[in-house]
């Protein structure tokens, strides 16, 4: 066996296009494969020759995330290195249009996957190829491929007998049709809609024909977005600094969950692998969960008394965490309990008629909320955007936006800059004119009232 050296590189062009070039053989042959992607070039980590992590694009007129392409990037030069492995065990060294035509056909490119067999698949037959080859690409998590199965439940509640070619712009209005039949709402619609399509599109680039339309549907709802929940400041301070019944000790536990992860942006996922390794010098240093993303976030004073807190427990994680639905069912409680209330109403619409549901806070407190809250805490206290994103693993504020909801708290705080910016000015004008003498006295005083 002989062992052929080659060089793959992945870049992008000026344009934005995604190329990947491979040299072997004394750099005497060179070939470059398009990944299928065009990107904003300022998102390219021309070190790591990938996508920047965590980030969105609009291609085609949808959103694309950087793992998607990543994913493919990779996938491409996996063939390129399968080629070269099997000329190697032949001793011999593939030229350009050879290896050209079998990366392209490793990668399905040549021909339609379609052959006369595949004909008589039926669409359950497709969906679960779909399944299975795009989990195991996408690294996909349980939830993930759950959100595909549920599609497919609605999909063939609707019309069990369905099949390809009768998946058309009409079945599509009569999906529609059944989800306001069965009570959802149209928020929801159109979420399993996206679902929906994301598995058609993946059937037309592996040769299989959609129906005219289908692709470009959408229903004709009035969505209206939902209302963010999160605590502001006042509310988050209050829940931190409450006294729980020592019989009720749980509920502290679960309060403190909550606030550690209020104050640090930390996902449940995250926070129930946390790890004492992890708390370095004042920071967090992991690797999350969900997106591997890189983050390190400075604790604040708050975030280090609760970890001081919970110095005596010697397990593997920093904290003794709860199961998500026991501590989600715990923080209902401890909110309860600690007079979270503030109203919430949510305005949504099933089909043509309007509806609004009013509750207390406490009632649909969750862990994700805590993530929520410390991104509007954190905006609300001034903290720059650039550097909640730091903290939260966000790209762009794009991405951002679903976490964020501008708190009635925040515009009073930053319209009352207005109120103290009199005073503030002309407290520094009279300290400019002060000898130490008069500063030393004013110093004691104020330490006095303090």
């Amino acid at each position: 066996m002989i062992k052929v050296s080659f060089n793959a590189r992945a870049y992008v062009l000026k344009n934005g296009q995604l190329m990947i070039r491979v040299r072997w053989n004394s750099k005497k042959n060179e070939v470059a494969f398009s990944v299928g992607y065009t990107i904003d070039p300022t998102k390219w980590d021309s070190t790591k020759q990938l996508v920047k992590a965590n980030s969105t694009h609009r291609i085609n007129g949808k959103t694309v995330y950087a793992r998607e392409i990543n994913n493919t990037i990779r996938t491409v030069l996996g063939c390129i290195e399968e080629v070269f492995t099997e000329y190697s065990l032949r001793n011999e060294i593939p030229g350009n249009a050879d290896l050209k035509e079998l990366v392209n056909e490793k990668l399905g490119r040549n021909k339609p996957k379609v052959v006369e067999n595949d004909k008589e698949k039926t669409l359950k037959d497709i969906f679960k190829e779909f399944l299975s080859t795009r989990a195991l690409e996408g690294n996909w998590s349980k939830e993930a491929e759950y959100k595909y199965e549920q599609m497919w439940q609605q999909l063939t509640s609707c019309d069990e007998a369905i099949e390809l070619d009768a998946l058309d712009k009409n079945k599509m209005i009569q999906l529609t049709n059944w989800y306001i039949d069965n009570d959802y709402c149209n928020r929801t619609i159109v979420k399993q809609f996206r679902i929906l399509k994301s598995f058609l599109r993946w059937i037309s680039k592996n040769g299989y024909v959609i129906q005219p339309g289908v692709l470009e549907f959408k229903p004709k709802l009035k969505v209206i977005p939902k209302v963010v929940t999160f605590l502001k400041y006042k509310e988050l301070m209050h829940f931190f600094e409450y006294e729980f019944p020592k019989e009720k000790e749980y509920l502290s536990k679960a309060r403190d969950m909550f606030c550690f992860m209020a104050f640090t942006s930390l996902r449940y996922s995250d926070l129930a692998k946390l790890r004492p390794s992890n708390v370095i010098d004042g920071y967090l240093d992991f690797c999350t969960e969900k997106t591997d993303d890189k983050l390190r976030i400075a604790l604040n004073e708050h975030a280090q008394k609760i970890i001081d807190k919970y110095a005596w427990y010697k397990g593997d994680t920093v904290f003794p965490v709860p199961s998500n639905q026991k501590l989600n069912d715990y923080l209902k409680e401890a909110a309860k309990l600690a007079g979270l209330d503030r109203k919430i109403t949510q305005v949504y619409f099933k089909g043509n008629t309007r509806h609004e549901d009013t509750y207390k806070f406490w009632e649909q407190i969750s862990c994700h909320d805590a993530r929520r809250t410390f991104v509007c805490c954190s905006l609300a206290l001034g903290i720059p955007p650039s550097v909640v994103m730091s903290c939260t693993g966000h790209s762009d504020y794009e991405s951002m936006k679903p976490y964020i909801e501008v708190a009635d708290e925040t515009q009073r705080m930053e319209m009352d800059k207005w109120n103290t910016h009199q005073y503030k000015s002309r407290i520094i004008e009279e300290l400019d004119k002060m000898d130490s003498e008069q500063l030393k006295k004013l110093f004691e005083y104020v330490k006095e009232i303090a």
